[in-house]
Parts: C-alpha cells; sequence; structure tokens
C-alpha cells in the first residue's frame, strides 16, 4: 500500500462518526455488571466478540468469574447510545460519558456490580 492511500485510509477513519455510549457487559449466572461508557460502541462491541471467541476475559475486572463461568457466561447489552454535540470537544464528550456511566451505575445493588 502507498503512502498517499494509507494516509487517506487514516483520515477516513478519523472522520467517521461513532456512536458513543453506555454498555453492561454481564455474568448470565450471577447478574453481575461491569458498565462503562466509551466512545465507541462498535468498538466495544467488536472486542467483546473477539473476546469470547478467543475465551480471554473482555477486561481484568471481570477476569476471574470469567475463568470461573467461561465466555458464554456472559452478554453485552447496548444501555445508551450517544453522540458527541456539535463543536463538542473529545475531552466534553469523555466526561459526558463518564457522568452517564455513574448514573447508570447507581441503578443497580453495588453487590451486582464489577
Amino acid at each position: 500500500m502507498d503512502k498517499q492511500r494509507k494516509k487517506e485510509i487514516i483520515t477516513e477513519y478519523k472522520l467517521k462518526e461513532t456512536t458513543g455510549g453506555i454498555y453492561r457487559i454481564y455474568n448470565i449466572d450471577t447478574g453481575k455488571s461491569f458498565i462503562k461508557g466509551d466512545v465507541n460502541l462498535e468498538a466495544v462491541e467488536n472486542r467483546f466478540l473477539f473476546s469470547k471467541k478467543i475465551n480471554s476475559a473482555f477486561t481484568l475486572t471481570i477476569a476471574a468469574d470469567w475463568a470461573k463461568y467461561g465466555s458464554d457466561g456472559f452478554a453485552i447489552e447496548i444501555i445508551e447510545e450517544i453522540k458527541p454535540e456539535n463543536e463538542e470537544s473529545s475531552k466534553a464528550f469523555r466526561d459526558r460519558l463518564k457522568k452517564l456511566e455513574g448514573l447508570h451505575k447507581e441503578k443497580y445493588p453495588e453487590e451486582l456490580l464489577y
């Protein structure tokens, strides 16, 4: 691949509009949930599916239960989708996601959160 084409691909990737939001990875057997916000939910879903495919824990936070229950013991749910507002900086968008993450975690009893 020539340098010009590589630059074009990188530019296209950076300009691609992504959807951020809050997701939940939960243990089907115990009901415990890992709740997190991310700027790119599509990438999160791809990482989760890849983690299941290779049977490697999505995150260290759930690694012990992943080893105990296996990859089929976990599922992913998109809780809320949001897009950056006009002229919103990436830092402001991440800050907004962090606040939403906290609000969604408050809906679960502490013992059901990783």
